[in-house]
């Protein structure tokens, strides 16, 4: 299953929120780029993680979910683990949650408000070492705008399976909005593109000479997201999913 960068501008007040509860994060990425969903529903990433745990019986499968998960599910269906565990199977456990989540009674959740988002699709790591020269997040400015951030909540596989959301503060994107805006930024990047050793190194997802366009594209897309929240003074959510 692909890995895909996504990134959601929010209030900077919103974040001690979503921190406090890190399950809530999950409605921010939803639905596609384009069209956020207004409440969290069955992903295909938590599919594929209950199926991969379970197959046997749930029972069996249980365990294997990170407490989180378990904790996640339990709450949202409204029963106890061990009615789960009783189910039989992990497909009689998605029908029922596909059942309840797929409609939410009126009046129980507000609507979500739009947001500007972006997409990186997968091209989110070759951006990352692009800007930093490094495959993963360092010291630099620059290598905290895609793969930085404070963790929330502590599940390491977080409701996608990739990991935690993270969050940057208004006053942190303002700084990587910055730093993202030097004029001399993508003749740097677009120096560094090099597939042969970018494929050496295990940059996701694999590179040829020819991508070198797509992944400038996508460089420049996340610059100018940074510009608009930091104009804003908005913060912003990243997960991949």
């Amino acid at each position: 299953m692909s890995m895909i960068a996504r990134f959601v501008q929010v209030e900077d007040a919103e974040i001690a929120g979503f921190a406090a509860d890190p399950a809530s994060v999950e409605r921010l990425f939803a639905g596609s780029p384009d069209q956020p969903a207004r409440t969290a529903a069955v992903t295909p990433a938590l599919e594929e993680r209950i199926r991969a745990n379970a197959p046997g019986t749930m029972a069996e499968a249980l365990p294997k979910l990170a407490p989180a998960t378990r904790s996640f599910i339990s709450t949202r269906l409204g029963i106890a683990e061990q009615e789960m565990a009783s189910m039989g199977s992990a497909e009689v456990l998605l029908r029922l949650m596909r059942e309840r989540l797929g409609s939410t009674p009126a009046g129980t959740a507000a609507r979500e408000p739009e947001r500007p988002t972006l997409s990186l699709d997968k091209a989110w790591h070759g951006v990352h070492y692009l800007l930093s020269g490094t495959t993963e997040p360092g010291a630099s400015i620059e290598s905290q705008a895609v793969l930085g951030g404070t963790d929330i909540g502590d599940d390491e596989e977080g409701f996608s399976g990739y990991g935690p959301a993270r969050y940057f503060t208004a006053e942190q994107v303002a700084a990587i909005a910055a730093a993202l805006a030097r004029p001399e930024i993508e003749a740097e990047a677009a120096a560094r593109f090099n597939a042969e050793r970018m494929e050496r190194l295990g940059i996701y997802p694999g590179w040829t000479a020819s991508d070198a366009g797509w992944v400038l594209g996508a460089l420049r897309a996340l610059r100018d997201f940074y510009a608009d929240a930091a104009a804003h003074g908005r913060a912003i959510i990243t997960c991949l999913v």
